[in-house]
């Protein structure tokens, strides 16, 4: 039986369409993952760039949406719509210019895999490969991510924390 709990109650029509939306694309690489490791080939690295590739480019338009990337309310205003906050079931912990957390208490993404039937154990894996995204778009900000808890891994809710970079570490790379 499953430890993961990944169930937020939403009435928005609008957000359950993104909810299956997410969850039909998730399904699609979550099977794809399955099928390669059935066969033996090795796909980790390949999800893993493919998701930094997509969130570089994400956050070149996100960057470009904003009147101050280093300011991390603009970076939360960017990264919860009203949408996404109703179809993540989104809890905004800290907004302030130099920190952006956030609780997730539902993720599109885990329900596909789950829906696939697939173990708590590759559910995290293909959550770690999909986090490496984020990551990578924090990166491309200038900022470091923190990610403590996770639905994937039994957590209550998924937590993102965003913290902008000091000017000479952003220097260094």
């Amino acid at each position: 039986m499953s430890n993961i709990h990944n169930e937020w109650p939403t009435k928005s029509r609008e957000a359950m369409l993104y909810r299956s939306a997410l969850a039909a694309a998730a399904k699609k690489s979550g099977l794809n993952a399955v099928k390669f490791e059935e066969k033996g080939i090795p796909y980790e690295e390949v999800y893993r760039s493919s998701s930094q590739e997509l969130a570089r480019e994400n956050a070149a338009r996100f960057r470009s949406n904003m009147e101050n990337p280093r300011d991390l309310r603009q970076w939360g205003a960017q990264m919860t719509p009203e949408l996404g906050r109703e179809a993540f079931g989104m809890e905004i912990i800290e907004c302030s210019e130099e920190c952006f957390a956030m609780d997730m208490h539902f993720c599109p993404h885990l329900k596909g895999w789950q829906e696939l039937g697939l173990s708590d154990e590759m559910c995290a894996k293909l959550c770690d490969l999909a986090m490496a995204g984020d990551f990578a778009m924090a990166e491309a900000m200038g900022y470091t991510l923190e990610n403590p808890s996770r639905l994937a891994d039994g957590d209550c809710a998924c937590r993102v924390i965003y913290r902008r970079k000091a000017e000479e570490e952003k220097e260094e790379q």
